[in-house]
């Protein structure tokens, strides 16, 4: 038996990111408050969390939750402790019996993105132990490169990698009434008059906007072509995505959400109420590459795609392995990464390697926090 014989948690300094991401207003839900700056300097300095899960053998694997190191207490006082001597081969065991345990106090939110760290170091681990990579173990590739789009400021770049589109980060929202609709739709035309008309615009609203509010920007956007409106409302009001939706589609708009749902639950949720034309699940908050791969399957049988939030490598070869993800994202900060890794980019697609597990170690030029 392969025993797991400690769970290592690590916070690093965030990298610094280039000037146009956080000198660029960016519409949140808590835009609106005095607190909102404070809030955003947390996200960028508070450091990247990464578990290590070390074997009796040696192996270890990675995993990270990226900015959300406020599940590090809940690895080093829940997860290790239970974990501790299990088997680290028996994944699916694993993942239902964190679930399980952490019912009281999760379901959603941090626990799952503690779970999603962990399960995602298991299956480095599975796929370093077996010698194959873990696209692989998942069934194999469905196609051999991920075609990319760009999402950030940096649309120069978008365009010079060859990516088939770009994703505004929307600057503005209700509290900004209708100068801030101007200045969106400026960006938009901005972007769309630079990227030219083939290219794919899509708009992330990061549960920014409300209801009317994006019936109105998109009825004003309409003209520029954009492919989808991004998680325009708040995660839980399913009800708001359900009406929204037909209205978006009338004017030749998908609506995308999910980023911010946790596992195949809340996933079947938003399927089975017509609230998404395409789901946006990210590895490192669903639960990892176990459940990613179970709400890819899900999306399948319902004709959705799903089209990951920011995948890291883990989330790219569950993409690789699915017909239900037509693309990926690219986030270009301009940071330094996390991970050093072995893929390849070229002319606007991703080409994964046969490296073992991920194919990833940590990058030594990070600076990690001292406990």
């Amino acid at each position: 038996m392969l025993k797991i014989t400690d769970i290592q948690t690590m916070v690093f300094e965030s990298p610094v990111q280039e000037e146009k991401w956080y000198k660029l207003p960016i519409q949140r839900p808590y835009t609106k408050y005095p607190e909102a700056d404070a809030i955003q300097r947390l996200y960028r300095t508070g450091g990247i969390f990464v578990v290590k899960v070390v074997c009796s053998d040696g192996a270890y694997g990675y995993g990270t939750t990226g900015t959300y190191n406020v599940c590090r207490d809940m690895v080093e006082h829940f997860f290790r402790p239970l974990l501790v001597g299990s088997n680290a081969l028996e994944i699916e065991r694993l993942w239902d019996v964190m679930f399980n345990a952490s019912l009281p106090f999760g379901r959603r939110g941090a626990a799952l993105m503690a779970i999603s760290a962990i399960d995602t170091a298991l299956w480095d681990i599975f796929g370093k132990e077996t010698g194959l990579p873990v696209y692989q173990l998942l069934g194999g590739k469905v196609r051999e490169g991920m075609r990319c789009y760009g999402t950030g400021p940096q649309i120069e770049q978008h365009k010079a990698m060859g990516y088939f589109g770009s994703k505004i980060p929307m600057p503005y929202g209700p509290e900004a009434g209708a100068w801030g609709m101007r200045e969106n739709e400026a960006r938009v035309r901005q972007v769309r008059e630079f990227m030219g008309g083939d290219a794919e615009i899509m708009c992330d609203c990061w549960c920014g906007w409300d209801y009317p509010y994006t019936v109105r920007m998109a009825e004003r956007l309409r003209p520029y072509g954009i492919t989808w409106i991004e998680e325009p409302l708040m995660p839980d009001d399913l009800e708001g995505y359900r009406r929204l939706r037909p209205v978006l589609n009338r004017m030749g708009i998908l609506l995308t959400t999910g980023e911010h749902e946790h596992t195949r639950w809340g996933a079947r949720e938003l399927i089975d109420k017509g609230c998404v034309d395409i789901l946006q699940a990210d590895v490192e908050y669903c639960g990892g590459v176990s459940e990613l791969k179970k709400i890819m399957n899900y999306a399948s049988a319902h004709h959705v795609h799903v089209i990951p939030h920011t995948p890291s490598v883990p989330g790219m070869h569950v993409i690789i392995n699915s017909t239900a993800s037509p693309c990926i994202e690219r986030i270009t900060l301009g940071a330094t990464p996390l991970f050093l890794t072995d893929y390849e980019e070229k002319d606007g697609y991703v080409y994964l390697s046969d490296s073992p597990g991920f194919g990833i170690e940590l990058n030594p030029d990070l600076t990690r926090r001292e406990p």
